[in-house]
């Protein structure tokens, strides 16, 4: 999200222009930190964390930054313009969850590996009780259906 936000700044921050691309069918272009698979209205996490990402940002004095504007453009067009609505294609925890990383000052490459680290326990918890219930691999619907044996291809080998 904080990429798009910054190749929006470097083109001169028209979230218009980059609207318009999400939109147009034949062009590849999509806003990243919108929509969810599963919550097909808006995201109840994302209310709460976009209220927490408003809070760091008045702390820290960084309510004003040209990031922020952008992204609140890019919020206000997906609320309010009918093809976002219709699509349902809202803010996502991920869209704020970038603002406050890079206001805290964290380094983009560092941000997925922070969300990693929140779901951690609930990973842990998941391996310990299928190791208590003695299943030694969690591929409960999981069905292999492609090659059964390939040649190996080094590496500077490969396309």
């Amino acid at each position: 999200v904080i990429e798009m936000l910054e190749a929006i700044e470097a083109d001169g921050g028209d979230t218009s222009k980059f609207i318009a691309k999400a939109k147009d069918k034949n062009d590849s272009f999509r806003l990243m930190g919108f929509g969810h698979r599963v919550y097909k209205n808006f995201d109840p996490r994302a209310k709460i964390i976009k209220k927490a990402a408003d809070e760091v940002l008045q702390a820290l004095g960084k309510q004003d930054s040209p990031l922020l504007k952008i992204a609140q453009e890019l919020e206000q067009a997906a609320l309010t313009d009918q093809y976002f609505v219709d699509r349902k294609l809202y803010p996502n925890v991920d869209f704020y969850s970038g603002i406050i990383y890079k206001a805290l000052g964290i380094p983009t490459e560092m941000f997925t590996v922070l969300f990693a680290m929140g779901r951690l326990p609930g990973w842990i918890a998941q391996w310990k009780e299928l190791r208590e219930n003695k299943e030694p691999i969690g591929r409960h619907r999981q069905i292999y259906t492609g090659e059964t044996e390939r040649d190996y291809v080094a590496m500077a080998d490969r396309a």
